[in-house]
């Protein structure tokens, strides 16, 4: 997704007259908030009568859903609209399913406007096509690499500067999948950089310093099968509060690098576009091992990931033991 769609659905859902079910869902947090603020600016100044916030993971007890429901029932003050969100919705949990179930056969007042920030929609399921048909749902997920120069140019400009291309791909790729570390970089250059143009010496002089270098650093250890130099930077960046799946993306993306190095060497280039010049040490690292092991460390990844969002450990158990028993089947 590019700024100029993503302001269209920024207007849109800010718009939003009730009654009104959203469900808002993907990895790109940041794009996720600024929705969020939109929506809430149509009850500025009433926001302590007529808005509630609900973090999913601090609802506990059987009754936990019964306070949402008292604030989707209770009458706006001083205006004709209540806004409730539903924050850190984790789509597979019981709690997140029973809420949903209920909300198919819910009337909902002619008052209220439901937000559900959530992980993902599983439309294969039957209560992911229940959401679909009764929500208006909304996917912001990270751009890809291609997006995230429509992105970088946009907040250059939000900062009143422009960015050159070289200078651009540099930050990208120090960013990592991170929208909102690419805008603090970016904010942080325009404040660095005196000329109204940041070039790629602006940015090689800023950026070594910054956590984004950490991102980098830990994606280039990882994708070499350095797994002591990945886990030492994994922990400083978990540290610095960059999350699990961030992480886990960047692992995931380096070994499907690595598998399409053995299944298909010649289309490597082609397929990592602009970081095509890295396809000759990709193809290398990828002959110390073989498409059957890659697959399994694949696999890890995904129950990493399954054991957060269960709730069986946490993000930090969750990223050592991912890297941990990749390194017992690929490592040096």
């Amino acid at each position: 997704m590019i700024p100029k769609q993503y302001s269209i659905i920024y207007k849109k859902l800010s718009q939003t007259n009730p009654p009104a079910k959203i469900y808002l869902y993907g990895d790109a947090q940041l794009l996720k908030e600024g929705i969020m603020r939109g929506v809430r600016k149509s009850i500025e100044g009433m926001e302590a009568f007529n808005l509630d916030i609900f973090w999913m993971s601090e609802l506990k007890g059987t009754n936990a859903h019964k306070k949402i429901f008292d604030s989707l029932l209770s009458f706006p003050m001083l205006g004709d609209r209540r806004i409730v969100i539903l924050r850190n919705f984790v789509f597979s949990k019981s709690l997140e399913k029973k809420m949903l179930e209920i909300f198919n056969n819910f009337k909902f007042p002619d008052f209220t406007i439901l937000f559900i920030e959530a992980d993902k929609l599983d439309n294969r399921t039957k209560l992911g096509k229940i959401v679909s048909k009764s929500f208006d749902t909304v996917e912001l997920n990270t751009p890809n690499d291609r997006e995230m120069m429509d992105w970088a140019i946009y907040f250059a400009s939000k900062s009143g500067k422009r960015l050159a291309r070289n200078a651009a791909v540099e930050l990208i790729k120090l960013s990592g999948i991170s929208l909102n570390a690419l805008r603090e970089e970016i904010r942080k250059l325009s404040d660095f950089v005196e000329q109204d143009t940041i070039t790629l010496s602006d940015v090689e002089k800023s950026a070594p310093h910054s956590r984004s270098s950490h991102i980098f650093q830990f994606s280039n250890a990882f994708a070499e099968l350095d797994f002591s130099t990945a886990l030492k930077f994994a922990l400083e960046l978990l540290d610095f509060g960059e999350k699990y799946s961030s992480l886990l993306f960047w692992m995931h993306r380096n070994l499907s690098d690595l598998l399409w190095a053995r299944i298909s060497p010649g289309d490597l280039s082609k397929r990592l576009g602009r970081r095509g010049f890295l396809a000759g040490k990709i193809r290398e690292t990828a002959r110390k091992t073989t498409p059957h092991l890659i697959l399994g460390a694949i696999e890890k990844l995904h129950r990493a990931d399954m054991l957060v969002k269960t709730g069986s450990t946490d993000d930090k158990t969750a990223v050592v033991w991912a890297i941990s028993t990749i390194s017992n089947e690929l490592g040096k």
